[in-house]
């Protein structure tokens, strides 16, 4: 029988030669005693979903536009 118990940083895996409920029940206990007595990684804080816009380009003031689209001369 094999027991695996996971954490973030950390994994214990335990195999046993027997195959009754009291040896998993211990299995199970060694596990969780091992896991917390093991330093692990902090979980990362979830980064808020989102986004940005950047843009390089500067809009002209009105008083200086371009008026090249002027065909009337």
């Amino acid at each position: 029988m094999r027991l695996t118990v996971r954490a973030p940083g950390r994994e214990i895996d335990i195999r046993l030669g027997q195959n009754s409920t009291a040896a998993l029940r211990a299995a199970e206990a060694t596990a969780l005693r091992l896991l917390a007595a093991l330093p692990g990684e902090q979980p990362e804080p979830e980064a808020p979903f989102g986004f940005t816009l950047d843009t390089d380009t500067e809009r002209a003031a009105p008083d200086t536009a371009d008026d090249s689209t002027d065909t009337d001369q």
